[in-house]
């Protein structure tokens, strides 16, 4: 904001939005997964580009309106990449609506927060942290539980139909083998 009084500038006032305290923690975290970070910004060039750097982001857009961002999450998703995006507010609404997993800032727009999968209950990048962490040890533990079921009905189900195990004895494996899966779930609570 510039302010003159009679023609000639006498204050110069520079806005910008405070930089999250998790932030650079949040994109560093997300480079040690390799996931791709890239910043979508309807701000300034100036504004977006000096964000980015101050966290480390490479790869950002500035200047963007909401079918902008809707348009890079497209064409992100058919050069075969999952996008999750996070936003907080209406210019988001569109983009979180095209990504595979859209996560919403529970402080942001009511909007937002419909449209999204994840909503994280603060506006702490910590939430969406550790939402990514859930979610890549539970796909990782169904496909453990698939093995353990596969593994099971591969061994047990051949050896009673020929008559090796008797029904009880299939009964305990197929309780034993149901409590392994059950087991094997419940380590999912523990966060790294």
């Amino acid at each position: 904001f510039f302010v003159a009084v009679d023609g000639k500038l006498v204050a110069y006032y520079e806005l910008e939005d405070p930089i999250k305290d998790d932030a650079k923690e949040f994109i560093d975290f997300c480079k040690e997964q390799n996931l791709n970070v890239v910043m979508l910004s309807g701000d300034h060039l100036n504004s977006v580009e000096k964000t980015a750097k101050s966290l480390g982001i490479t790869n950002f857009k500035a200047n963007m309106l909401p079918a902008d961002k809707a348009n890079e999450v497209t064409k992100a998703q058919k050069s075969g990449e999952i996008v999750i995006m996070v936003g907080d507010g209406i210019n988001d609404i569109v983009a979180l609506n095209s990504a595979n997993i859209a996560i919403a800032m529970n402080s942001g727009a009511e909007v937002a927060i419909d449209v999204s999968d994840v909503v994280i209950l603060n506006s702490s990048l910590k939430g969406v942290k550790d939402a990514i962490t859930i979610g890549k040890r539970t796909y990782s533990f169904i496909k453990q539980n698939l093995a353990i079921s596969l593994i099971y009905n591969s061994i047990t189900v051949p050896l009673a139909v020929m008559g090796y195990i008797i029904p009880l004895i299939a009964a305990i494996a197929m309780s034993i083998s149901s409590l392994l899966v059950v087991s094997n779930s419940l380590r999912i609570k523990r966060i790294k």
